[in-house]
C-alpha cells in the first residue's frame, strides 16, 4: 500500500481522493472533535496509552488544537516533515498521531526511536496508528537531522509549551515571545478569563445583599483561589487510579466548593429566602456541569475502545 504525499498546506486534515472523505474531515476540523477525524474514529484504540504518553487525566483534554494527525511518508520526507514537526512545536501540541503501513513500522520507530507507539488494535486495516509526544520530536534520530534542525530554528515561543521551550537540544536559536505574548496567547488563557469573569459575576450580586457584612474582596479573592485546586479536585475525584488520591481529590474539591458560601454565611445573618434558592441553583449548576463533563469523558473512552462505524479511508496514492 502507498501512503499519499500530498503537499497540502494543511497539516491537520489528511487528504484523500473522495468527496465525502474531504467533507468529513473537513467537518472534523473546524468542530476540533479529535474523536471525529476518520484516522481516530475507525479504529479501536488503548486510551490509557494515549493518556499516558499526552501526560493528561482526560482524554477529551485532546484536540485537533493540540494534536496532529500525518502519514509516515510525509514525516519522512524531507520537503514536508521538518515542516511537520516545527509546526506541532510552534503551535504547543501535545501529540502527533502518525498513520503508517504495518510494515514499515519499524523502520518509523527506527527514525523516531521507542518512544514511539502504536495505539490502535490489530484489525483488517494494514495502515497502523502510532502516536509520539511532540516534545521528544527534537531529540529523535530524526529530529537530529540537519534537515530537521535548520527547520527548528527561529521558532517563535509565542504558543511553544514551556516544556518543549525548556527541553529543546542545545545549539537551536529560538525567537522568544515576552511573557505577556505568551500569557495572552495561552489557550489556558481563555479558561482562566471565563472563571476571572465567573467570579466576578457571582460575587457582584453580593453587594446588594444588605445582610452581607465582610468583605467583598475577601469572598472574590476565595472564589478566584480555589477555583484552580476545584478543578484538579474534580479530576483527580473521578478519574485518577489510586484511590488515595481520589479521596484527596474528593476532600479538595468539598473544601474549595463550599468555602466562598461558608465565609457568606459566617458573615451575615438574617438573608432572604431568595438567598438560598440561587446558591442552590448554583450548586445544581456546578454538579450538572462537573457530571456532564464526566459522561463526557465516558463516552470518549468507550468510543476510542471500540470500533465506529466509519470505514477506514486509504489514502490516495
Amino acid at each position: 500500500m502507498t501512503l499519499s504525499k500530498s503537499h497540502s498546506k494543511d497539516k491537520i486534515i489528511l487528504m484523500t481522493e473522495s468527496r465525502p472523505s474531504r467533507l468529513n474531515r473537513a467537518v472534523a476540523y473546524f468542530s476540533r472533535r479529535l474523536d471525529n477525524h476518520p484516522a481516530i474514529a475507525s479504529r479501536t484504540l488503548n486510551d490509557e496509552v494515549i493518556r499516558d504518553i499526552a501526560g493528561i487525566q482526560r482524554i477529551a483534554d485532546l484536540t485537533l488544537r493540540n494534536t496532529r494527525i500525518t502519514t509516515a511518508d510525509r514525516l519522512l520526507d524531507p520537503a514536508t516533515g521538518p515542516g511537520i514537526i516545527r509546526e506541532a512545536l510552534e503551535k504547543g501540541c501535545l501529540l502527533l498521531f502518525i498513520e503508517v503501513d504495518q510494515l514499515d513500522f519499524p523502520m518509523l520507530q527506527y527514525e523516531l526511536g521507542e518512544d514511539l507507539q502504536r495505539v490502535d488494535e490489530p484489525s483488517g486495516n494494514p495502515v497502523a496508528l502510532c502516536v509520539i509526544h511532540v516534545d521528544l520530536l527534537p531529540h529523535s534520530p530524526l529530529g537530529q537531522t540537519e534537515a530537521v534542525r535548520s527547520q527548528l530554528h527561529g521558532m517563535s515561543t509565542v504558543r511553544m509549551r514551556s516544556a518543549a521551550i525548556r527541553s529543546m537540544p542545545p545549539g537551536i536559536e529560538l525567537q522568544r515571545a515576552s511573557r505577556v505574548a505568551r500569557i495572552v496567547n495561552n489557550p489556558q488563557f481563555i479558561v482562566y478569563l471565563v472563571v476571572f469573569v465567573y467570579s466576578s459575576l457571582r460575587a457582584l450580586p453580593v453587594v446588594f445583599i444588605k445582610q452581607f457584612h465582610g468583605s467583598l474582596l475577601v469572598l472574590w479573592s476565595i472564589d478566584i483561589v480555589t477555583a484552580i485546586p476545584y478543578t484538579w479536585g474534580v479530576l483527580a475525584m473521578l478519574f485518577a487510579k489510586r484511590w488515595q488520591t481520589r479521596a484527596l481529590g474528593t476532600l479538595t474539591t468539598l473544601a474549595t466548593f463550599i468555602s466562598p458560601y461558608v465565609y457568606f454565611w459566617l458573615h451575615g445573618r438574617h438573608y432572604p429566602p431568595y438567598v438560598a434558592v440561587v446558591i442552590a441553583a448554583l450548586t445544581l449548576l456546578s454538579v450538572l456541569t462537573e457530571f456532564g463533563k464526566f459522561r463526557h469523558e465516558r463516552r470518549l473512552r468507550a468510543r476510542y475502545s471500540s470500533v465506529k462505524n466509519v470505514p477506514a479511508q486509504p489514502l490516495a496514492a
